[in-house]
């Protein structure tokens, strides 16, 4: 057996605890894979014509919880980054959460990102309840993601 180190441990701690555990017993995610540092997790999306059931977000969760997690929309039959036109689409709050115009698509547009909360102070005050904090674990960054992808303004994948 490899050893864990203390953020992996935290991680596994976290995936079976309730709000992990409610979360997918609901059907909203699913753990896929763990290959520390890198967890993949399927969010699932509302029902919308030609577009996937769910998604995968490869997250890197280095120094977790400590540091706030970052993750990308992920292929999961290619082991790769989500193809630009694979991406989830909507009128407004989705394509700014999934852009790929900002640092090549690196990372999910979100408060909750490490990469993204970077340059972005005024998000501790406009969005205080969507700003990572380590008591809430990895379920803050999935439910916000669920939230987008059963919400009215997601439309299905990006029309190229």
């Amino acid at each position: 057996m490899v050893p864990q180190g203390v953020d992996e441990r935290v991680f596994m701690d976290d995936i079976r605890k309730g709000p992990f555990q409610s979360g997918e017993a609901r059907g909203r995610w699913r753990l896929v894979s763990v290959a520390w540092p890198y967890a993949v997790i399927a969010v699932s999306a509302a029902p919308r014509p030609n577009s996937p059931g769910e998604f995968y977000l490869r997250f890197d969760l280095s120094n977790y919880p400590q540091s706030p997690p970052t993750a990308r929309p992920w292929d999961i039959e290619l082991d790769a980054p989500l193809a630009d036109g694979k991406r989830p689409h909507g009128s407004s709050r989705v394509p700014k959460a999934f852009r790929t115009d900002w640092k090549s698509g690196i990372a999910l547009y979100i408060p909750c990102d490490r990469e993204a909360i970077d340059g972005h102070d005024a998000w501790r005050t406009q969005h205080p309840s969507m700003i990572w904090n380590p008591r809430d674990g990895i379920t803050l960054y999935l439910r916000i993601v669920h939230e987008l992808l059963t919400s009215s303004d997601y439309t299905g994948v990006h029309s190229s």
